[in-house]
This record gives structure tokens, sequence and C-alpha cells, in this order.
């Protein structure tokens, strides 16, 4: 496959966010575009892993989802110190949760979200065993909840993608392209 250069942009001051549900395609796709756009990929979850010395499903059963979700937001804010343009960033799938995350994200720079059907979240995260939410006696229904409730939070996002029939690659160079509209 050919690379990818950005051309032309307004974007090249922003940082990315890439956000969604799980199962979306957030890191995969966050490292292939950032190796387009040669900035540094961050995954806000193995920050959170970082500063909390835990792996995501143990800091749930340890500490519960409110204090995940206050690890989530410092994390989050720590972006603010890194060089504008330097950064593709994916996001746990619930940081978009709370109204400052999001305030943070736009301010930050582009925000995009991921999405996929319910059925291919389900497929995607089914085999994982490592998903805290979906710990669940119906974790298909559990996602289709899920995605209701977050409806209202992924509004806040610029552009939205839909992975449900493509590749990483295809999603980032989706994104690129995008980038490359602006």
């Amino acid at each position: 496959m050919q690379e990818m250069i950005l051309i032309k942009n307004r974007a090249d001051q922003n940082q990315v966010f890439l956000t969604g549900f799980m199962g979306t395609g957030k890191t995969e796709t966050g490292r292939i575009l950032a190796g387009y756009l040669d900035r540094q990929f961050i995954d806000t979850d193995q920050l959170v892993e970082k500063a909390a010395g835990l792996k995501i499903p143990l800091i749930f059963e340890k500490h519960g989802e409110e204090y995940f979700r206050d690890l989530e937001s410092k994390v989050l804010s720590s972006l603010a110190d890194y060089k504008s343009g330097n950064l593709v960033v994916a996001t746990g799938g619930g940081a978009v949760l709370r109204a400052e995350n999001r305030r943070l994200l736009k301010e930050l720079g582009l925000v995009f979200l991921l999405r996929a059907s319910a059925e291919e979240i389900y497929r995607r995260t089914a085999a994982t065993g490592n998903r805290p939410l979906l710990n669940a006696s119906d974790p298909y229904r559990t996602i289709t909840a899920m995605l209701k409730a977050r409806e209202s939070c992924y509004r806040d996002c610029d552009y939205v993608i839909d992975t449900t029939t493509k590749t990483p690659r295809q999603v980032a160079a989706a994104i690129l392209s995008c980038l490359n509209s602006l």
C-alpha cells in the first residue's frame, strides 16, 4: 500500500483524538494514523494503567468505575502539555462520558468518533475477556444499552466514521482524507 501523506491541512496545529465505544478500532487505527502523520501515538487506557499500576480490569475490580474515570480525566488533562499537532490519541471508550473531557478534547484538537454496529462490537469484544463493563449475563444487551446511553456524548465529535466493515488501515485512510479536506 502506498504511504499516505497529509498534503494540506489546518489540522497540523491540532491533536487528533479517536473516541468511540470499545471494540471500534481506536487503538489499532490510531497507531496506523500516527505513522501516516509522523506523530506520537498515545492510548489513554495505557496511561491510566501506568498511573494506577494496575490493568484496567483490576482497577475496576479494586477501585470501581468512578476511580477509573477520575484517572482517565487526569490523563486527558495532561495531554494539554504536549506540543500542539504532535499527537494521535486513542481515548478509552467512556472518556466522553464526562462533559469536561468532551470540552477538553475539542479544545485540544479534532475529535473523530469511530462507531460500529452493536453486532460487530459484540463480535470484536466477545473473545477478549478483558472488558469489565461487559462482564454481564448478556453482553450483547449491555452493549446495545450502553451505546444508546452514550449517544448524546458522542454527538460532540467533529467527525464520525463507521468502522463496521472497515479495517483499521481503511479507517486511518478515511481520517487522513478528512484531514486533507480541511
